[in-house]
């Protein structure tokens, strides 16, 4: 099978397509072949996102995502007796029932609820933080900390777990007082600042291949490094975070008493297009979104490139006056600046996002 070939059909499909069982088969032959492969996984995926054109194959399309691992796609209304309660492996405890993992989330967690200290390696879109979460909804820790790595994703952690401050006092700064249980978010700086902190009986710690990287900044390495050992001497449980790390050191899993998971498993397909130009890039970057559809990410090298591709797109004209957003637009303009690119393109239905934004800006972008 041409994955390729297969891919551009699934995209090619409407109300009209005559190959919709054709294209089930060869994504089953593939399945069928090797589930666990990436492949695979972005095949079904890929007929997920059609699933409005499968009606009459809804069971064959439920019965791939299952193979794959993709749960959380899955129709659990129309599961049998015996897949319902297979299902349920991918349900955290004591939740509602909203949250379903996908395969390797499942056995993530499996494997911290058994009280297994874990260095995870996976891609972005894997749902890390989705696992902290149900184990912060056990209640079994007194004191939790969460070593993010910069300034900004305290405040945007601490906005995701507020919904656990009936059961924890949420510590953000070193001024602050602990309570009887706690959750720490602090960087690796300010948790070493903290003269006073309690025994910790689980932590987490996000990009944490940082801490062997010198090299790259010595600074926050060393800061990286203290945050751990201080922690790790504590004898708590921990759950190590990171992107595309392929081994660790020898006889580390079995020094620091956990266990390594590396996987790519990714519950999103994303079309990556890159800019190659050599007269004009601006040129070209318009060009390729003059013809795209949906929702749309341009990566830029600084916040001034981040400005100057705006300013582009503001002059392509794409037609996106129907944002809603007039009446932010025209208050960040008022409280801001009148001329300010930020307001101007988010009347358009283009948001900017850089580290130098004022935090509430950076967090209307990323809600948007």
């Amino acid at each position: 099978m041409n994955v390729s070939e297969t891919i551009a059909s699934i995209k090619n499909l409407n109300d009209e397509s005559t190959e919709k069982f054709n294209l089930l088969k060869k994504v089953s032959d593939a399945v069928n072949s090797d589930s666990n492969h990436p492949s695979s996984r972005e095949l079904v995926l890929r007929l997920l996102d059609k699933r409005h054109y499968f009606n009459e194959y809804v069971d064959i399309l439920d019965s791939l995502a299952r193979e794959v691992g993709l749960m959380p796609y899955v129709d659990e209304s129309r599961l049998g007796l015996k897949d319902s309660v297979a299902y349920e492996f991918f349900k955290p405890l004591n939740d509602d029932g909203e949250i379903v993992f996908h395969r390797a989330q499942a056995e993530v967690y499996h494997k911290l609820i058994a009280g297994q200290s874990v260095i995870l390696s996976a891609p972005t879109s894997f749902g890390k933080s989705k696992l902290v979460d149900s184990i912060i909804e056990l209640n079994r820790y007194k004191n939790i900390a969460i070593i993010v790595p910069t300034i900004a994703l305290i405040d945007e952690t601490r906005r995701r777990l507020s919904r656990f401050s009936g059961l924890y006092k949420l510590i953000t700064q070193v001024s602050q007082e602990p309570s009887n249980r706690n959750i720490f978010i602090l960087t690796a700086e300010r948790l070493i600042a903290f003269d006073d902190l309690p025994n910790i009986d689980f932590f987490v710690i996000d990009e944490f291949y940082k801490i062997g990287a010198l090299d790259r900044d010595e600074e926050r390495t060393v800061a990286l490094n203290q945050a751990f050992y201080k922690l790790h001497k504590m004898g708590g449980q921990f759950y190590l975070l990171g992107p595309n790390i392929q081994h660790i050191p020898d006889n580390l899993d079995r020094d620091l008493k956990c266990v390594f998971y590396n996987t790519q498993f990714s519950t999103v397909v994303s079309e990556v297009e890159f800019i190659q130009a050599e007269d004009n890039e601006y040129e070209a970057l318009l060009n390729l979104v003059s013809r795209l559809e949906g929702q749309t990410l341009v990566y830029c090298r600084s916040p001034k490139r981040v400005n100057d591709v705006a300013e582009q797109l503001l002059a392509l004209d794409l037609n996106l006056t129907d944002s809603g957003l007039e009446d932010a637009s025209d208050w960040i303009g008022n409280h801001f600046h009148e001329n300010w690119i930020f307001p101007k393109t988010l009347k358009e239905g283009i948001a900017l996002h850089h580290g130098r934004l004022p935090r509430a800006l950076s967090q209307l972008s990323i809600k948007l």
